[in-house]
């Protein structure tokens, strides 16, 4: 008997997943996913891209006749990606397209709160899935395109009714013609925050075609020359297991300030620091991990002081970290206007460097996230991908060693640390060191949620407690409570009504 095909087993278990079906911990991640998400649009309001991300961004969707839920779910995934305030997980940035989409297509459909959380779960699980069985390979993180298309399309097409085979034709088709995101663009342009808007809007009319009868491939997957061959230096095609029983989302980590995750720890390392004069500062020293390294690299080319374009700005040590050892924190307002123009701030971060620490780099390949279950789960496989990325032979050895398998994500964790060493002019030195930052997989669900409803707290004004206490029990709403509820404390609320 023929083994189903990848995609099409992934969409059987969706389409026959219930409320019911769902932990009572994975709810409550799911829960934390979607206020942090919509905690990511607010922000990005007070913030002037979001002015312009709402005023550039749909005329170019109404000329495309993207009206509807289409057009609403990419417009937020702009907002939600423009501060690099979202949350990760094994594998992938999963919210984008998992979260805010289905509830709008929900409340457009009339869907119930049951029906819309069985949706973003059965959207991230799937997702993760695809994510994880490329990861080791050549698109990861938020550039993985792949991760939103399908996001969007499980999501999405549930609630639209699709049946199994109408659902694996429309993911095969979103997935048949990957997005490749160029990274000088990504780093200095609007182009980084349509990464997750573009890939939505490709699944939008995926769905449409696979609801008029349009033929995909079950096999996208795993064929020859499909998307594992493709994307993938080591396909890890096993991720597609454990349907109802490992949750991807166990492995959600939800973000506590905007900017890449890789720089978190750093960041929130000076903050304990806080206040340090900047004129007294001689030199800021960062032990960090490969992860931080890299994007120090790659984002260094494009920093120009005040005027460093705010994609390349999130991915950037120095500026982000001269302002938490002033001020104690990192917030919306330190990203534009007369603090981003602060002179003391850019000669501080003028003053901050790098150097890789072996340890730290272990510590962030071999846990659960983002990579390790992935290193695990290769096991010797893995060995020559990580080599190609510039890993030592002894790190290699060391990160296969500490890469422990986790089948059903029992033990999660993330573990980007750094360690930061102030030296001040008058021969003081001031140390802090993060092993991960605050929100990580390996934290309480509790404390995750909680977190995350902070999150929201802080960025949505008005109403925010009353949106968060109705979150508590967002799955048992019916049609027009969950609409009411929605629309009442998210962006779309304001925007869109």
């Amino acid at each position: 008997m023929a083994e189903i095909a990848l995609l099409r087993e992934a969409c059987e278990w969706a389409t026959a997943l219930r409320l019911d079906d769902i932990p009572a911990d994975v709810r409550d991640l799911a829960r934390a996913q979607l206020l942090s998400m919509e905690a990511a649009a607010h922000a990005s309001m007070r913030h002037p891209v979001g002015d312009r991300l709402w005023r550039t961004g749909f005329p170019a969707g109404a000329i495309l006749g993207e009206t509807g839920w289409p057009g609403d779910a990419a417009r937020q995934a702009l907002l939600t990606m423009a501060l690099d305030f979202d949350e990760t997980a094994f594998a992938g940035h999963l919210g984008h397209a998992s979260a805010i989409p289905p509830m709008i297509v929900g409340t457009e459909t009339g869907a119930g709160g049951a029906e819309v959380m069985v949706a973003q779960v059965a959207a991230a699980e799937v997702a993760a899935r695809v994510t994880a069985a490329v990861t080791l390979g050549s698109a990861r993180g938020q550039t993985a395109t792949h991760t939103h298309a399908a996001a969007a399309v499980v999501g999405c097409g549930l609630l639209l009714g699709l049946s199994a085979e109408r659902l694996t034709a429309a993911l095969s088709l979103a997935l048949a013609q990957p997005r490749r995101v160029m990274l000088p663009a990504f780093m200095a342009t609007d182009a980084k925050f349509w990464v997750a808007a573009a890939p939505i809007l490709d699944a939008a009319r995926c769905i449409q075609m696979a609801q008029a009868g349009a033929v995909g491939l079950e096999g996208l997957m795993e064929a020859p020359g499909g998307l594992l061959e493709q994307l993938a230096a080591v396909p890890l095609p096993e991720v597609f297991s454990g349907w109802g029983s490992r949750w991807h989302l166990r492995t959600l980590s939800i973000k506590a300030i905007p900017g890449c995750a890789y720089l978190t720890s750093a960041v929130e390392s000076a903050a304990s620091l806080a206040p340090v004069d900047a004129g007294e500062v001689e030199a800021v020293e960062v032990g960090a991990s490969v992860f931080t390294l890299g994007m120090e690299a790659e984002s260094s080319p494009y920093i120009d002081g005040p005027e460093s374009p705010l994609p390349a700005l999130g991915f950037s040590v120095g500026y982000n970290l001269a302002t938490a050892l002033e001020s104690g924190s990192l917030d919306v307002d330190d990203l534009h206007g007369e603090r981003l123009a602060s002179s003391s701030r850019w000669e501080l971060a003028g003053r901050v460097r790098l150097s890789h620490d072996p340890d730290l780099t272990v510590a962030a390949l071999a846990t659960a996230a983002p990579l390790g279950a992935a290193i695990a789960l290769a096991g010797e496989r893995a060995r020559a991908w990580l080599q190609s990325r510039g890993a030592s032979a002894d790190i290699v050895d060391r990160v296969l060693a500490d890469a422990a398998a986790d089948p059903e994500f029992e033990r999660p964790a993330k573990r980007i640390g750094a360690r930061v060493t102030v030296r001040l002019r008058d021969g003081r030195t001031l140390e802090a060191e993060r092993d991960a930052a605050r929100g990580c997989c390996q934290e309480p669900v509790a404390a995750r949620l909680g977190l995350a409803e902070a999150k929201y707290r802080a960025h949505a004004g008005a109403g925010g407690e009353a949106y968060v206490e109705a979150a508590g029990r967002f799955e048992s709403m019916r049609a027009t409570e969950l609409k009411s509820w929605y629309l009442a404390g998210a962006v779309a609320g304001a925007k869109l009504t």
